[in-house]
């Protein structure tokens, strides 16, 4: 994960990926809402170039044949990382298995979106909880057109996204690659 320093302040290099809009770059990030939004509602980036390229063909290029990435610096202090630090993945576990059974316990339908915006209304916010690091299994694909490991089942290169929950805490947002195909 690459950083910068800027005065007494280290800031992660963030790759934000959109697709290709005709009307010009954005000057801000878009906020994710979607329902199945894996870490909650907010801003995601990719730490590693590479990860920015495979979402924006996978997935942002379907709708106007294109995707441009963005950088930004941003500012994780107040994030948890459930990457790197084993306190911050204990933690994040923890307070993800107490809003699972607080709602079996009062008979709430379990659902990624129920328990993300529970723990950003909640918990987060009251934490001082400003994002979360963590990554997910990156798989090759099964048509093996894209690699990620040469050892079947070892998936030792992380695909680690953050999401910010606020914009405050994302600076310095300008477009690194336009109209990516």
């Amino acid at each position: 994960m690459e950083r910068i320093k800027k005065k007494d302040q280290t800031f992660l290099i963030g790759y934000h990926t959109q697709e290709w809009r005709a009307k010009g770059v954005l000057e801000a990030p878009i906020k994710c809402t979607s329902d199945n939004a894996w870490l909650g509602i907010g801003y995601y980036f990719w730490t590693d170039l590479r990860f920015a390229h495979f979402w924006g063909k996978d997935f942002k290029s379907k709708s106007t044949g294109a995707y441009d990435i963005y950088v930004a610096h941003l500012d994780i202090s107040h994030c948890i990382n459930a990457v790197f630090d084993e306190n911050g993945y204990f933690f994040f576990k923890e307070k993800i298995e107490q809003t699972i059974s607080f709602f079996k316990e009062r008979g709430i339908d379990i659902s990624l979106k129920k328990v993300h915006r529970f723990l950003a209304d909640e918990v987060w916010r009251e934490l001082g909880v400003t994002g979360i690091i963590y990554d997910d299994i990156p798989i090759n694909k099964r048509d093996n057109t894209r690699i990620h490991s040469e050892i079947p089942d070892l998936y030792y290169n992380k695909r680690i996204q953050v999401v910010i929950f606020d914009l405050e805490h994302i600076t310095d947002f300008s477009v690194l690659l336009e109209e990516q195909t």
